[in-house]
């Protein structure tokens, strides 16, 4: 019989209601113990929803009297360093904490370094990598089925977002990129296999939410090779991307990042408009990539095997972002070290 896993959660809001937790009843070797919320009427609604009994206010209290081995972490990213390093402390075996991991790189640091010295798995909620067509694209591209990757395009957008949501609260760590081109940017750097060298952005502020509403920049690579992202509260709902190699293009009308359900994708691969080979159509089954993540940590747990995504692939990422938020804010491009 598999190890079963204690699992508590804290951040009781919509998200975790409606898109995580239900996946908790198909996943055996989790235990769902305990929630924790500050705001009553959310904590009290997810507890029914999800048939929790135990639910505090207070999330030390809950981590000393659950001891729980999982600790799923959905709160507002302003809360994130907080939790995690609380749930390190109280001596959880893994984390699980839903993007953007940190309000900024140094954070994330933090977060990772408390993590590794304590042996606990930390993983950030990018379900995107976990999504099959994600990883069929980029087996095209080791494959070399494009030739030589020149350039990346990713873009994503919603509509906008209640004001009191936390998307559009700067002080509760919103905005359009971490909300949503955190994925665009996680998404280039997986496709492309390297660290952007600079990025120049701009993009518009909404100075009474305190945070960039639209946000687009271009990366620049070594090697020449570029890549261009968009992400926006108030434009129609889409996500796509497009990937250019010497040889080929890969167009993704939908993109993982944008759909994360159980449904079905498909990317094409063609050498060019003007080419006579036809255009190729990759057919992609659906399968929900916040379950596969949520399995790879009980996998790692069970095993000892280093989950796909790392905390250092985190910080990484966050880096990335730090970069673009100064040059929008700037107006000059901005160079990103290690």
């Amino acid at each position: 019989m598999s190890e079963t896993f204690k699992l508590a959660i804290v951040g009781c809001g919509r998200h975790a209601r409606f898109t995580l937790a239900p996946l908790w009843k198909d996943i055996p070797q989790i235990e769902p113990v305990a929630a924790c919320d500050e705001i009553a009427e959310n904590l009290a609604d997810f507890a029914d929803d999800i048939g929790i009994a135990n639910t505090y206010s207070d999330l030390a209290t809950m981590l000393k009297e659950q001891r729980p081995d999982i600790l799923i972490v959905a709160s507002w990213p302003a809360s994130h360093l907080q939790n995690v390093l609380e749930g390190i402390n109280a001596g959880v075996r893994a984390i699980f904490c839903e993007k953007p991991l940190a309000l900024d790189a140094s954070q994330a640091a933090e977060m990772a370094a408390a993590a590794k010295s304590e042996n606990v798995v930390l993983m950030e909620g990018f379900m995107s990598r976990y999504h099959p067509q994600l990883q069929a694209v980029k087996e095209r591209l080791i494959a070399g089925d494009i030739g030589e990757v020149r350039f990346m395009r990713g873009s994503f957008s919603t509509g906008t977002a209640n004001a009191a949501n936390w998307r559009l609260r700067g002080e509760l760590g919103g905005g359009a990129l971490m909300d949503l081109g955190c994925y665009c940017v996680s998404g280039i750097r997986h496709q492309l296999g390297m660290e952007p060298l600079s990025v120049s952005a701009t993009g518009s502020f909404d100075k009474d939410a305190g945070v960039w509403a639209t946000l687009m920049g271009t990366f620049h690579f070594a090697d020449g090779v570029n890549a261009q992202f968009d992400c926006s509260f108030g434009w129609p709902r889409r996500g796509s991307y497009e990937i250019v190699g010497t040889e080929g293009i890969i167009v993704a009308p939908k993109a993982e990042w944008s759909m994360p359900k159980d449904q079905a994708f498909s990317f094409t691969v063609s050498p060019g408009d003007d080419a006579e080979q036809p255009l190729e159509t990759v057919d992609i089954e659906g399968l929900n990539p916040y379950r596969e993540q949520l399995l790879d940590m009980c996998n790692a747990l069970s095993t000892g095997n280093a989950p796909l995504l790392s905390p250092d692939e985190s910080v990484a990422n966050m880096r990335a972002i730090d970069a673009v938020h100064e040059s929008a804010r700037t107006g000059q491009p901005v160079e990103i070290g290690e």
